[in-house]
């Protein structure tokens, strides 16, 4: 099933009915095409989602939004669009540790060549690149990473051993880093999400500072409905839910706009 908003606001090229594996996902319509949209709405759209947003940030931070619509009255402009709701368990998914806990898999080697991950996961939420995905090798010589992922990057490093272990080794991008016990050689993969960490009211003051001209854009200047509404709800509402509401509806049926156009 679909949802047309969430279509909208994840703006990504439609599904064949098959599921990815990443969390939170849920089916794009085949027939959908990721639109070009105007610098406006690009530029509040990089508050919410990051410079470059890969599938996996679009699904988190969309159920938040989705989520925070769902609990108030402006839902009814959600189910203007589209009656059918399919995302309710995301909130439950997205909030489980499990979901964001890396996974080691060795691939070459013997159980004598073990690999010890260190440091702390960065954000991803300026980039958008909440995915990673890297392969370890090492050839006897030297440790090998590869960032399968984008920004697709590696590197290379000799292998200094000191009493059994190396020396700590970064995987690029990730904040992730990893420590070997022999020379090899040896082979790893070592995948995963990077959890989001803005809140949603940390990006609605990021949306206020990016200037009144864009803002203006978004909402319009006459009182055309339902953005009306919407700039009402963002520039004058007590409640912060109806507030960001207001914004991301904006946002969505801006997009509808440019889909039907």
């Amino acid at each position: 099933m679909y949802n047309h908003a969430r279509t909208l606001l994840m703006n990504l090229n439609g599904s064949t009915g098959i599921f990815s594996d990443t969390p939170g996902d849920e089916l794009v319509p085949a027939d959908y095409r990721h639109l070009n949209l105007p610098t406006y709405l690009d530029t509040i759209r990089t508050r919410f989602f990051g410079a470059m947003p890969d599938r996996a940030m679009l699904n988190y931070r969309v159920a938040q939004l989705l989520t925070l619509l769902e609990a108030t009255e402006l839902q009814s402009h959600i189910l203007a669009l589209d009656s059918r709701i399919t995302y309710g368990s995301y909130p439950t998914q997205l909030a489980l540790d499990e979901t964001f806990e890396p996974k080691l898999h060795q691939y070459g080697g013997t159980s004598n060549d073990r690999l010890t991950i260190t440091g702390n996961p960065i954000s991803p939420d300026s980039s958008g690149r909440a995915s990673y995905d890297y392969r370890i090798e090492l050839d006897g010589t030297n440790i090998n990473i590869e960032r399968l992922t984008l920004p697709v990057q590696s590197k290379t490093e000799l292998i200094v051993l000191t009493a059994g272990l190396s020396q700590v080794v970064a995987l690029p991008l990730s904040g992730y880093k990893v420590r070997v016990s022999s020379a090899g050689p040896a082979a790893w993969t070592f995948r995963g999400y990077l959890r989001p960490a803005n809140s949603l009211s940390s990006i609605a003051e990021s949306v206020q500072s990016i200037g009144e001209p864009y803002l203006l854009e978004l909402f319009g200047v006459s009182d055309k409905e339902p953005y009306l509404t919407f700039r009402n709800c963002w520039k004058k509402h007590s409640e912060f839910a109806y507030r960001l509401g207001g914004l991301v509806l904006a946002m969505i049926y801006r997009t509808e706009e440019l889909r039907n156009a």
